[in-house]
């Protein structure tokens, strides 16, 4: 009788299905390295050095392993148009000679071509099924944002996964406020006159139940800044500002003079509060680079200065009197460098995704 039983259990779990294992995530950088374009490097998180063995003065090293992809576009001093969905990174400032955007998938490493028109806002509908000779066709977004993009100051993504928050300078007032964007019924709601304390992307962190982002005072540039959530309300309300707190660790390297700070990406990578902060740095030895060079006749070629990606991730949480500190115990560190084709222009903004 037992025999059977442990037959009829045996049949039972070969049926059974068996679930996919989760795809493991990286750390993917878009880095401006290639004369006709960027280059798409991949980091594993996990081969990071502990904090124990990197300490605050981590040398940088070169990339070793080849770019897992490359996308022709121009170079822009302030490219903020490099966005990432699913397990695709979207490329907005393709070449002039080139109509459309290139978008690399981190899951097949394969390269598709999107269509991008105007300076008007679009979104691309859901792709149709296999087999079907419909096109993959973008959609405009009617009204327009109610702010000049170049004036967002930060933004965020509501739970509920539909309202998107921005604080920028409105379009027709001039007046900064923050704005939510209702993505169902694609309308743009005036929230209040106040901005939402972060620089650049912020995210929520279940956990924490607050958004979680770089500060944007820059007394406390390099700290950490946790907001409550506001409500998402129904059109033509406003809300009271919100509040928040600072973080109390210091996370930008400090072995570096603020002459040689490009730019910082902070990056969400999921559950237990963990995330990745990317710091793009002038190489310090190349300080002397570059200095004097415009008073010189006739005009020479720039030298090229290294950059430097300081990497640390960490994780999050509020201590026992409520401060916002970084955990140790999660820290890993990584530091690496590269050069640019040319030493003007380019971005000072750090493109990185974790997908």
């Amino acid at each position: 009788m037992a025999k059977r039983q442990r037959s009829e259990e045996r049949g039972c779990q070969g049926t059974t299905k068996r679930l996919a294992p989760e795809r493991k995530k990286h750390l993917y950088l878009l880095l401006d390295d290639w004369e006709r374009g960027y280059s798409i490097r991949r980091m594993d998180v996990d081969d990071f050095n502990s904090d124990d063995d990197a300490g605050t003065d981590l040398p940088p090293t070169r990339f070793t392993e080849p770019p897992v992809a490359r996308i022709e576009a121009e170079h822009e001093r302030d490219c903020d148009s490099v966005v990432s969905h699913g397990t695709k990174i979207f490329a907005m400032q393709p070449g002039e000679a080139s109509p459309g955007i290139p978008a690399f998938d981190t899951r097949t490493l394969a390269l598709s071509l999107f269509a991008f028109m105007d300076v008007d806002a679009f979104y691309l509908g859901d792709q149709p099924p296999y087999g079907s000779k419909a096109p993959w066709s973008w959609t405009a977004v009617e009204p327009r944002p109610p702010f000049y993009a170049s004036q967002v100051k930060c933004y965020a993504l509501h739970p509920d996964g539909r309202t998107l928050f921005v604080s920028a300078a409105s379009r027709r007032s001039h007046r900064s406020g923050t704005f939510s964007l209702d993505a169902e019924r694609l309308e743009w709601t005036r929230r209040g006159d106040w901005l939402l304390p972060f620089a650049g992307q912020a995210y929520f962190d279940a956990d924490l139940e607050a958004w979680v982002g770089l500060c944007r005072e820059r007394a406390n540039a390099g700290r950490l800044c946790s907001c409550d959530v506001v409500a998402p309300v129904a059109a033509g309300e406003l809300a009271s500002p919100p509040s928040w707190k600072i973080g109390e660790d210091m996370l930008f390297r400090e072995d570096y003079s603020e002459q040689l700070r490009l730019g910082a990406k902070l990056v969400y990578m999921g559950g237990h509060s963990k995330f990745c902060l990317v710091e793009l740095l002038f190489h310090k030895d190349d300080e002397h680079l570059g200095s004097g060079e415009d008073k010189i006749w006739p005009p020479r070629p720039r030298p090229r200065r290294r950059r430097v990606l300081n990497l640390t991730t960490f994780g999050v949480k509020y201590n026992k009197e409520g401060q916002l500190r970084t955990s140790m115990l999660q820290r890993g560190r990584a530091c690496k460098m590269y050069k640019r084709p040319c030493d003007s222009g380019g971005s000072s903004n750090t493109m990185a995704f974790w997908l």
